[in-house]
Formats: structure tokens, C-alpha cells, sequence
């Protein structure tokens, strides 16, 4: 079964249709972009969320003392990295428990320790989509993000078979997560799993 990641989550509203909808990933955006939220922002949003919904810090710099905050307060349950990271470091996420993503492109080769290798567009969040004929994963288990929505996520499953569906502008309206386009999202999802069973 593919897994969903809805990113960019950045205000309470957006909770319910999450509870409803049950996407196994959330992301918190704190790299600075239109949809970055506070450590406190993402505190009152993961009280909202039901527990068996995990929710990823997005970083585009390894920020050592905000993760650590947002792991010790239960904020987070895994990072996600549009940059370089050491081998220890990834050693110390491990031993937080934390699930790491790490975007893999021509300028940043991803650790093999990661969990997830994600192929997004060249600016995350806007829309474009990946190629999705330069996507070489080697056999390790990842992400597709970049251009997604409701239309051509079934034809992404049954391309390449990533491990999980990433989406944020794909799910929006006049730049706000909507519900019907996360339902919508969410229900292709699974009717492409169903075809390629």
C-alpha cells in the first residue's frame, strides 16, 4: 500500500478533514516558505491530530536545537531534509527514534541510512511536477513529491511505485489546504493501489 504525506499543514482548520481523511504523514514546514509554521504552531496542530497520524518536520538546513525541542515536546515523529546531512547525524536521529526523509537530486546525494529517498521539483511546494523518467532510487525505498494532485497521482503508483505520495500545493485552493481536494487526493490513492494489486 502506498503511504500519503500531506506537507505543508499550517493551521487547525485543516485538522478535521486530516482525522477524517487519515494520511500516515503530516508535514511541518520550518524552512522559511509561505506555509512555514512556529514550533508552537505545530504543537496545537499535533494535539489535534490523532496519534496513528505521524507528522514530519521539513528543514532545508540541519538545525540541530529545533529538532531537538520538537522531539523532546512530541511535535514530531520523523524530519525531512532538502540538504546534505552527515552520517552522524543520521546516526543521532536514529537514536531519537526518528524517521528520516532526504531529498535526492543532482546537487545532494542521499545517505543510504535515511529511511526514504524523496525526488521532488526543483523549488518543493510549487506545483512543478518531478520528471518522472529521471527517477533512479537503486532499490531503496522512496518519496514522490513535486507537481502531484488528484489527477495523476494514480499514474505516478502505477509508473514507479514509490513508497509514498507527497503533496502540497496539489491539495490546495487559493493557497489553503482543502478538504475535498485532500479527500479527493487521498481516495486516488487507493483506487490506484487497488489496480495494481
Amino acid at each position: 500500500m502506498t503511504k500519503v504525506k500531506i506537507c505543508g499543514i499550517k493551521d487547525l482548520k485543516t485538522v478535521t478533514i486530516l482525522n477524517q481523511t487519515l494520511p500516515d504523514y503530516v508535514g511541518f514546514v520550518f524552512a522559511k516558505s509561505s506555509r512555514q509554521v512556529s514550533i508552537e504552531q505545530a504543537k496545537k496542530i499535533r494535539k489535534q491530530l490523532l496519534p496513528c497520524i505521524k507528522t514530519i518536520g521539513v528543514f532545508t538546513e540541519f538545525k540541530k536545537q529545533t529538532i531537538e525541542i520538537l522531539v523532546e515536546q512530541k511535535i514530531i515523529q520523523g524530519v525531512q531534509f532538502h540538504t546534505k546531512i552527515s552520517t552522524v547525524e543520521v546516526d543521532n536521529l536514529k537514536n531519537k527514534d526518528l524517521l528520516i526523509f532526504q531529498i535526492a537530486n543532482k546537487t545532494t546525494k542521499p545517505a543510504k541510512e535515511v529511511d526514504y529517498w524523496m525526488f521532488d521539483s526543483k523549488v518543493p511546494g510549487s506545483g512543478q511536477l518531478v520528471d518522472w523518467n529521471q527517477i533512479d532510487a537503486k532499490g531503496h525505498p522512496f518519496i514522490i513529491a513535486g507537481g502531484l494532485n488528484a489527477n495523476n497521482v494514480g499514474a505516478a503508483i502505477s509508473k514507479l511505485h514509490p513508497g509514498i505520495v507527497d503533496v502540497s500545493s496539489g491539495v490546495e485552493k487559493n493557497g489553503q489546504k482543502d478538504a475535498n481536494e485532500i479527500a479527493k487526493f487521498i481516495r486516488s490513492v487507493k483506487n490506484a493501489d487497488e489496480k495494481n494489486k
